[in-house]
Parts: C-alpha cells; structure tokens; sequence
C-alpha cells in the first residue's frame, strides 16, 4: 500500500465558519473506519462542512454507507453540509446508486461554498 492509497482528511477553516474537508486517498475496507471517526469529528466541531472529495481516487460500498451515515448526524445536530464529486471517480457511482438525490452535491468548492453562505 502506498502513502496515496491511505486516506487523509485535512480541515480548512474559512472566515464564515465553514469548514471544509479535503479527502484523499483510497476509502475502502481497510479505511473506512478512519473516514467514519474524521467524519464525525468534523461534524461535531462545526457549523457548516464541505466534504470534497475530489481527492478520493477509490471509494467502496462502505465509503458510501459513511456518506449516508454523516448525512444524518448532520440532520440530528442541524449542520449545514455539502459534498463535492465533480471530478472525482465517485461521482458516477453517486449517480447510479441515486445517492445524489439525497446526499447534498455539488461540482465544486466554491459552489458549495456559495451553497452555504460563504460567498455572500
């Protein structure tokens, strides 16, 4: 396994208190914990998250189940979020599995910054 098949969550704070996400790496079997327990953590210390991960090279089934799991809790604690897929391989399955119906997605940062008050 090579350091780019690991998956790393990095926060970046914005001056409107969003904070975003950047995942990269592979989240699969072996990472889906570690993407589960970042997740989380950036849920309960903030308002507003932008996950992007456009950085994600692999995401499997459970990966998934982790989106759908985030959106949730951020429903119960009321945190504005978004997700950005654009160009990432994860954007396709979003699509066939009909996750984007449901999961907030966007084609950019920017967007989903805009999306959640940054911009304005």
């Amino acid at each position: 396994m090579s350091d780019s098949d690991v998956v790393q969550i990095q926060l970046e704070r914005h001056e409107s208190a969003v904070t975003v996400a950047h995942v990269t790496g592979d989240i699969d079997l072996a990472s889906a914990d570690v993407f589960r327990a970042g997740l989380a953590e950036s849920v309960a210390a903030c308002d507003a998250l932008v996950l992007n991960l456009d950085g994600v090279t692999f995401m499997g089934s459970l990966g998934f189940s982790v989106l759908v799991e985030t959106h949730r809790e951020t429903e119960r604690r009321n945190v504005r979020w978004g997700i950005v897929a654009g160009s990432s391989p994860i954007s396709r399955p979003l699509k066939i599995t009909g996750l984007e119906q449901v999961l907030p997605i966007y084609p950019s940062v920017s967007d989903a910054l805009d999306a959640l008050g940054e911009g304005r």
